[in-house]
């Protein structure tokens, strides 16, 4: 028997010995089931001019189906999931089927336990965050024991032991962890005005994880810890946060001896009308993960997310950005106002306007040896990620119409962020320019449209041949009907391509149906690809040729 049908069989046993009570079943409660399924399919045609290939399967699949079943506290989960083969973009390690996440959950009014997998976020995820993302093919669930104590109102106590899931199998490192927070307003009700409150939390987490280098003396033990503070009123926020890590040396971080932080600020105001945030953030050699020659999005062990905006526009994908974990400097600035109804910008609905600005660069590095550096907290490094300069204006027009109007002015130094420095693109700079509108045509029926127009240039002193370069143009039309059926067609040109042949059309046709809990999409189309980031997480989204087909339903 191997480990995984072990962990079933023993969960399986602690179910029945638990629903088998009869003081559970007191008053016929049977309790419930609950769940969800989804399926996607890609079709692969052989295209040559947006290097997409086949597929020797033709058909290339990702399933997964969820239970839950809760009987008064009790709650039992698992996860089937079937990659055959997995979709070109998500880690071909995945490929197979199985039961990749199981676990016993009980819930009691001041206290819960788990055994078995789960997902669990100390504070913001600085120094843990344990999540699923299917989009990006992230998924390092914690198979283990977790508790959770709340001792008095206002405190919650978290404990966890584990290791992460990797593909299908585990890490070989062993996770433990703990995190504190507590609220004055529940805890200390008196001492400050009704609207104030202030969060406070500690998180410690340590990793033990074997030597096995014949060259290194590494770290049986990485001990990571992590202090925040929020103060929450009616007009103002102040966040703060600081974490650390002792040395780790790893493959992602060319395996320095030094310790990592990470600090982050968010300043947040509020009145009528107005509202502006800034935020700081400086990150240093705070890659942590589960293993320690893991790579790309395999055992993740924390988050950080991105300080720069997630736009909306289709080519933004061409130039996105991703967190630099091993060393980056960050600040943005976003100002939203609104305008009143009947004024000038406001016109008789009323608008909105949103500026923002940020801009990342790298941590100065001053090198002590072969394994460390030193580095000054308020330097900072000569070369620019990334810049964003962007504005966006929205307004409703009449009782049917609203439009939004996007401009961005984006730096982007791709061959850094993406490449590791390879002289591909250099630095990008793109202008965006887009128009969104949505028109009520009436009860039934609505029309959802967009144009785009992007130009950009790059300064790498190479010009080979690629599908990315020069200026692209784009639009969007979606016809909802009695908000069940929606039909769309998105065209994308890049018809300023400094090679000829390699200016393309791209399209993609889409049927979307809603049924109650179900969700069937269907589209065909040639996909340009690109970088998909969320949140400051990414992977590469290769060019495709053919159909794609998704389902989703909960129950």
């Amino acid at each position: 028997m191997n480990k995984m049908y072990l962990s079933i069989q023993s969960l399986a046993i602690v179910a029945i010995l638990v629903l088998s009570n009869n003081n559970l079943f007191s008053q016929a409660d049977f309790g419930q089931f609950s769940g969800n399924i989804s399926i996607e399919a890609q079709t692969y045609n052989k295209d040559s001019i947006i290097n997409a290939t086949d597929a020797p399967e033709k058909i290339l699949t990702n399933s997964s189906l969820n239970m839950f079943y809760r009987l008064k506290g009790f709650e039992v989960g698992m996860r089937f999931e079937a990659f055959l083969n997995p979709i070109y973009g998500i880690d071909p390690q995945y490929q197979g089927t199985g039961i990749a996440y199981k676990n016993l959950t009980y819930r009691g009014e001041n206290f819960e336990a788990t055994a078995g997998n789960f997902y669990e976020q100390f504070g913001s995820g600085v120094i843990l965050r344990s999540y699923y993302d299917p989009q990006l093919g992230v998924d390092n669930s914690i198979e283990g024991v977790r508790a959770i104590i709340k001792p008095t109102n206002g405190v919650n106590i978290k404990a966890i032991v584990g290791t992460m899931r990797k593909f299908w199998s585990q890490s070989n490192a062993v996770v433990r962890g703990a995190d504190l927070e507590m609220s004055t307003q529940s805890v200390l009700p008196n001492l400050l005005p009704t609207d104030w409150n202030i969060n406070a939390g500690f998180s410690i987490l340590s990793k033990f994880e074997e030597d096995n280098s014949s060259s290194l003396i590494l770290p049986l033990n990485e001990l990571s810890w992590s202090a925040r503070l929020g103060l929450f009123t009616s007009f103002i926020n102040i966040e703060t946060e600081f974490a650390f890590a002792n040395n780790h040396p790893q493959i992602t971080n060319g395996n320095t001896y030094n310790e990592g932080t990470a600090t982050m600020i968010n300043i947040s105001y509020l009145n009528e009308g107005i509202g502006s945030t800034l935020s700081f953030h400086r990150i240093d050699n705070f890659d942590l993960r589960g293993e320690r020659n893991a790579r790309g999005n395999v055992l993740t062990m924390n988050y950080v997310p991105s300080i720069t905006k997630q736009h909306l526009f289709n080519e933004y994908s061409l130039f996105p950005f991703a967190t630099q974990l091993n060393g980056e400097i960050g600040v943005q600035w976003d100002l939203s106002y609104y305008f009143p109804e009947n004024s000038i910008l406001g016109g008789e609905y009323g608008g909105n306007i949103n500026f923002n600005f940020s801009q990342v660069n790298s941590i100065r590095k001053d090198a002590i040896d072969e394994f460390t550096y030193k580095s000054d907290f308020f330097t900072m490094g000569d070369t620019l990620f990334f810049r964003d300069i962007n504005v966006e204006y929205n307004r409703t027009l009449s009782m049917h119409l609203d439009a939004t109007l996007r401009y961005a002015y984006i730096t982007n130094n791709k061959d850094l962020l993406f490449f590791s420095g390879a002289p591909y693109y250099g630095k990008i700079y793109a202008h965006l320019i887009g128009i969104e509108a949505h028109y009520g045509i009436s009860d039934n029926y609505a029309l959802h449209c967009k144009l785009e127009n992007t130009l950009q240039t790059q300064d790498s002193v190479l010009h080979n041949p690629d599908n990315d370069n020069g200026d692209w143009i784009s639009g969007l039309a979606e016809l909802s009907i009695k908000s069940k059926l929606m039909l769309s067609t998105l065209l994308s040109y890049n018809y300023g391509n400094e090679f000829e042949d390699r200016r393309i059309l791209y399209y993609n046709l889409n049927a979307t149906y809603l049924m109650d809990a179900t969700r069937i999409s269907l589209s065909y189309g040639r996909i340009s690809g690109g970088i998909l980031c969320v949140g400051g997480v990414c992977r590469q989204v290769p060019s495709t040729n053919g159909f794609y087909f998704a389902l989703t339903s909960s129950f």
